[in-house]
């Protein structure tokens, strides 16, 4: 199986999990068995255009044939228009990474109840997961994720989640704050509009 085809599967794969959706029901959505289903998610069958794209509608995903050099502004928009009950997959790596930590976050607050740090660090993830972060910002993040999946309560682990909680919150303002420095033009000529 190509490189290209295993990370597409494998997309849909993980947002057929995230939606909840089992094999045998997104088998019953789309016409394909479960045992198509099931070869094709493994890696044992390559899928077949069609079986794919049925696949992904049962997922209430569409393909669409994008110009490569408008892929950036594509996926640009596709995060910015998402919403917390869609299951988006645009181009980032990291979004396994912070999906984990979200559920940390989640774990920790039966564990050891809610706080407003803890709050402020699920909500700072979720921004930053669907910004569009550099190497160097996304080093960062997976740092203070790895302190966070260290975290054990206690009265001194308290300031360490603080600071966790800190440092996630400088960088979401540091990235909107940037975003909105840069001034856009309402619009651009194109270098053939001489005319305009």
């Amino acid at each position: 199986m190509s490189y290209q085809s295993e990370n597409l599967i494998s997309q849909a794969r993980e947002i057929r999990e995230a939606c909840g959706v089992s094999q045998r029901a997104l088998s019953e959505r789309a016409g394909l068995t479960q045992s198509h289903i099931s070869q094709i998610e493994s890696g044992k069958m390559e899928p077949g255009l069609s079986s794919f794209i049925d696949m992904t509608r049962a997922l209430d995903l569409e393909l669409v044939l994008v110009p490569k050099k408008l892929v950036p502004a594509v996926l640009g928009l596709v995060k910015a228009q998402a919403t917390s009950d869609m299951h988006i997959h645009a181009g980032q790596a990291n979004d396994k990474r912070f999906a984990r930590a979200v559920r940390r976050v989640k774990k920790m607050k039966q564990l050891y109840g809610s706080s407003a740090d803890l709050d402020r660090i699920e909500d700072t993830l979720r921004f930053l997961q669907r910004a569009n972060l550099s190497d160097q910002e996304m080093q960062v993040v997976r740092n203070l994720i790895a302190r966070l999946e260290r975290y054990q309560a206690n009265t001194q682990e308290a300031l360490i989640v603080r600071d966790i909680a800190q440092n996630l919150q400088r960088l979401r303002s540091a990235i909107a704050h940037d975003a909105q420095s840069e001034p856009r033009p309402a619009y651009s000529l194109d270098d053939g509009d001489v005319n305009a």
